[in-house]
């Protein structure tokens, strides 16, 4: 049942409780606290830092480091002075100087008698030693382009030695140009080399010109691999792997290439033909040719006789290189040709070497030779006024002007549709690299592989 009688509101009592006078009089003895600390506890700007707690200090060993000045000098070793020589020069004592060459020569990689001239010593000396006079400290070398050695002096005076070995890549780089007086200069001047001034003219044998420096105005553009380190320096430069040359006698397009059935690299045309022809006409290199092709007066019978070959004069000794790959049919001696050798080659064509001095001992009739090898040496032998060699081509058993004979080109890879397509793609990325840069005069190329073996 519910009551509806009035009720008494509730009171509410505002005064404070016995615990809450304590808990008021609490906090405002800790105010009170704060305030008498602030009043007391003032920075100024003269006032001393106290003294840091035991467990915050700490020791500085700085002042009792020796002072060094270290003194960079450098020597190159001549004819006539050792490399313990130069570094007394330098500034290092007798002991020292034999002490840190005995400890790089202990490497094996340095000359155990004499370092060759020229060879650069860096030397690095403490000069707050030894009273002001200087202290040996270092020396360093470069053995060759990707290794140096440091000898460094241990604390009994004695040296230790370490191989710094760089980090090598294998980059590409490109340089295009005009000659202005001589292919070589115009490759120098770009980053290049002599040797790589010698493979492009290699490239195109009969233009004698391009061999002793091409002609001004002349434009060329070759693409070439390199070792470099990590900082991109060239260590040493690589294999020749484009060349294009546009000029007076020679003109034309190679590429680098190394077909898998062979595992011979060669350059290459945009279709597929070798740079190199068939045949060379030049077993012994550009000797003087003594008696030409055709129709003469035989010098030892006086007969007027067909001349079969050409006569190249040269010294009794001189090498003498295949013309071609092919089979040695013949080896032996002719009362008339003396010493000779018949190689058979692809597509009908035979070269005849005579009059030699000698053979290549590790020859036989039957064996495989390659084009440029060694097979004999330049004699007199059988019917001969003098040293020379009687060099023939025979092409299906007709004889033929060695010099004046339209040679057929080495190897076509039109036929091996699986070679020419890897030659094609070999020929697409060299493309790509010579077209990252426009216009270039030397251009660091290395996004890319080139897939050869050099």
């Amino acid at each position: 049942m519910i009551s509806n009688g009035t009720k008494t509101p509730a009171r509410v009592d505002r005064r404070f409780r016995p615990s809450r006078k304590a808990e008021l009089i609490a906090g405002g003895l800790i105010v009170l606290a704060m305030l008498v600390l602030f009043t007391l506890v003032r920075p100024t700007s003269d006032a001393a830092s106290p003294a840091a707690p035991d467990w915050l200090t700490y020791s500085d060993f700085s002042q009792d480091m020796p002072t060094i000045s270290t003194a960079e000098r450098v020597g190159t070793v001549t004819s006539h002075a050792k490399a313990s020589d130069v570094l007394e020069v330098l500034g290092a004592s007798s002991q020292d100087a034999d002490s840190a060459m005995d400890a790089l020569r202990e490497t094996g990689l340095l000359d155990r008698n004499k370092l060759a001239a020229g060879t650069v010593l860096t030397a690095y000396f403490d000069e707050a030693a030894n009273e002001g006079l200087g202290e040996l400290v270092s020396v360093s070398l470069r053995v060759d382009s990707r290794t140096t050695l440091l000898a460094t002096r241990k604390p009994d005076g004695s040296f230790m030695t370490s191989t710094l070995t760089a980090r090598v890549f294998t980059g590409t780089r490109r340089i295009a140009g005009t000659i202005e007086t001589s292919l070589a200069d115009a490759l120098i001047a770009q980053g290049g080399s002599d040797d790589l001034a010698d493979d492009v003219a290699a490239l195109f044998p009969d233009d004698t010109q391009l061999a002793k420096g091409g002609r001004k105005g002349e434009r060329f553009d070759i693409v070439y691999q390199v070792a470099e380190d990590e900082r991109g320096n060239v260590l040493e430069t690589g294999d020749l792997l484009f060349a294009a040359y546009n000029g007076k006698q020679s003109n034309g397009s190679w590429y680098r290439f190394e077909p898998s059935d062979t595992g011979r690299a060669e350059f290459y045309s945009r279709q597929g033909s070798t740079q190199k022809p068939l045949l060379t006409r030049y077993p012994l290199g550009y000797a003087q040719i003594s008696s030409g092709f055709g129709r003469r007066m035989h010098p030892v019978s006086g007969l007027l006789l067909l001349h079969s070959g050409v006569d190249f004069r040269a010294p009794i000794g001189t090498p003498i290189y295949a013309a071609g790959d092919g089979v040695i049919s013949q080896m032996g001696w002719s009362d008339g040709y003396g010493r000779q050798i018949h190689i058979d080659h692809k597509r009908g064509f035979e070269t005849v070497y005579a009059h030699m001095s000698g053979f290549n001992t590790q020859l036989s009739p039957g064996m495989r030779v390659k084009r440029g090898d060694l097979i004999g040496y330049v004699g007199n032998s059988g019917t001969a006024t003098g040293p020379h060699l009687h060099f023939e081509i025979r092409e299906n058993g007709r004889y033929v002007n060695p010099v004046s004979l339209k040679l057929p080109s080495g190897r076509s890879l039109a036929t091996n549709p699986e070679e020419m397509e890897k030659l094609r793609e070999q020929i697409t990325t060299i493309d790509t690299l010579r077209g990252a840069t426009e216009p270039v005069t030397t251009a660091r190329l290395t996004t890319l592989t080139i897939p050869t073996n050099p």
